[in-house]
């Protein structure tokens, strides 16, 4: 923010980071968007966070795109589930 960056690269923001702190963290990130016009490119597990603050939501899996929608969608995404979750995890559900 020093230089008046117009994009901010955040990778694994939430990481290790507690629920009160990520809450105020993505209140900053919204506010410097809106205020100053930053725009944010995160890499990010957290699908809560980045459904607060990202539309669309982008996927990628080995240096490709895997899925480009709402996080809601990302949630219920075939290809999603196996390339983050895997399959068992799915057949623990069922």
């Amino acid at each position: 923010m020093m230089v008046d960056a117009k994009l901010v690269l955040l990778d694994e923001v939430g990481a290790g980071v507690n629920r009160t702190l990520l809450k105020d963290l993505g209140t900053a990130i919204e506010k410097l968007n809106k205020e100053k016009g930053y725009t944010f490119c995160m890499i990010e597990h957290d699908m809560d966070f980045i459904g607060r603050l990202c539309d669309p939501v982008i996927v990628m899996a080995e240096g490709s795109v895997l899925f480009e929608g709402t996080v809601e969608d990302a949630k219920k995404d075939e290809k999603v589930i196996e390339s983050y979750l895997g399959r068992g995890s799915k057949l623990k559900d069922n």
